[in-house]
């Protein structure tokens, strides 16, 4: 029996392990995390005593983080290898994430900031490894590995209607889940290959802030609707459950898990429909789920319509982000593709930084049911930019953007 040694351990992965094993088990491990804090939100707030309009406030402490992250997240990633990073980011997350639940609103601001700069490093790795496998590989991994932060999202969601439930506590939730995660990390360092070490070695010379180009841009307004919902969804959409369906946290627990498997079903079946139809066609038909989703659960308060409803806007979701992955990676560019994705996150963090506190704000002052009122045409931007997806005007200096399918 062949024998390893620790540097073995920390520097390579058995060549037997699924391709997509790796990126699975990573943004599996983020949802979780990300998810879990999300629906033990209202709690919280209780606990910290403090308004939404307040909370919004505090929720905008993530941009903040994302601000500080991302002029290093590619350059991170490429002198310590996406493996490392993904790693080393679970395993900082998993001590993070219960202290949120245990500071007051100050310690809550400091953390959340400090949570949101080692989530955005590990959102670049997440997506390096997934592409990287892809482009290595050839097989299509992308859409499933998104696929199963929605899975994630799910159990996530399930386990923590049920620690509501049973009266457990934020923070003893977070702490158990945060030991699974930090083995979970172990694991990741063991079996996710350094697959994208060549391809981030030639952007290692690139400055710090990386100049989004005109087809960065393009992307981003393709991203902005959808991804404004989903954000929405996550920060939100507990409350507008619980106000507006069921004060129960249990059932409200269960009725947003509904939301997560209309995302993760899409998404497994992701990889199998994007060879099938057009990027365009799958992102427009995104759209009208979307808003045929917000518009049932605006006008009907029944539970089971509800359920429908969220299942409705997470299938909707669910290709937003994946493609719009694709499709930057798939463009030719100076830039490594770790630096193009955190150019793209750069350019949706200025366009969306300050939604969480105006969300919160519209809802302290005219009710949660109108924040997701207001939000609702964004899914015609959505629609209208589709063919964005497909390369169309994706030209800059010379540089043309390929399909992404």
């Amino acid at each position: 029996m062949q024998k390893h040694s620790v540097s073995d351990f920390l520097h390579s992965g058995p060549p037997s392990m699924p391709i997509l094993a790796p990126p699975a088990l990573i943004f599996f491990c983020n949802s979780v995390l990300f998810i879990s804090l999300f629906t033990r939100l209202p709690n919280i707030q209780a606990a910290m005593q403090v308004n939404k309009a307040t909370l919004g406030l505090a929720l905008l402490g993530g941009a903040l983080g994302t601000v500080l992250a991302l002029p290093i997240a590619g350059r991170v990633n490429n002198r310590f290898s996406p493996r490392r990073t993904a790693a080393l980011s679970l395993m900082i997350l998993s001590v993070v994430t219960p202290l949120l639940a245990m500071v007051p609103y100050a310690g809550f601001v400091v953390c959340f900031v400090f949570f949101a700069f080692i989530r955005t490093m590990l959102d670049v790795a997440q997506n390096m490894i997934s592409t990287g496998i892809e482009q290595s590989s050839g097989v299509k991994v992308i859409s499933r590995s998104h696929g199963f932060w929605s899975v994630g999202l799910l159990l996530g969601t399930m386990a923590s209607g049920w620690a509501a439930g049973q009266g457990m506590t934020p923070f003893a939730h977070l702490a158990v889940i945060g030991l699974l995660v930090f083995a979970c990390a172990l694991i990741v360092l063991r079996i996710t290959p350094d697959a994208m070490s060549a391809q981030a070695k030639s952007g290692s010379a690139a400055p710090v802030f990386i100049r989004p180009t005109r087809a960065i841009l393009l992307v981003a307004l393709m991203l902005f609707g959808l991804a404004i919902i989903e954000g929405a969804i996550y920060d939100w959409g507990m409350f507008l459950i619980r106000e507006r369906v069921t004060t129960d946290p249990a059932r409200a627990g269960l009725l947003f898990a509904f939301f997560t498997i209309g995302m993760g079903a899409t998404r497994l079946a992701g990889d199998w429909l994007r060879g099938i139809f057009r990027p365009s066609l799958l992102l427009r038909a995104s759209a009208v789920l979307v808003a045929v989703g917000l518009g049932i659960i605006l006008n009907f308060e029944n539970e089971w319509l509800a359920a429908i409803a969220l299942a409705l806007i997470g299938c909707g979701v669910a290709f937003n982000y994946p493609l719009a992955v694709s499709t930057v990676i798939s463009m030719r560019s100076v830039n490594s593709p770790a630096e193009n994705l955190a150019a793209l996150s750069m350019v949706m963090l200025v366009a969306t930084i300050g939604v969480p506190p105006l969300l919160g704000s519209i809802a302290e002052l005219y009710g949660i049911s109108t924040s997701f009122v207001a939000i609702l045409p964004l899914t015609l931007l959505a629609f209208l930019m589709a063919p964005v997806s497909e390369g169309r005007g994706l030209r800059e200096d010379g540089n043309i953007g390929q399909e992404a399918r």
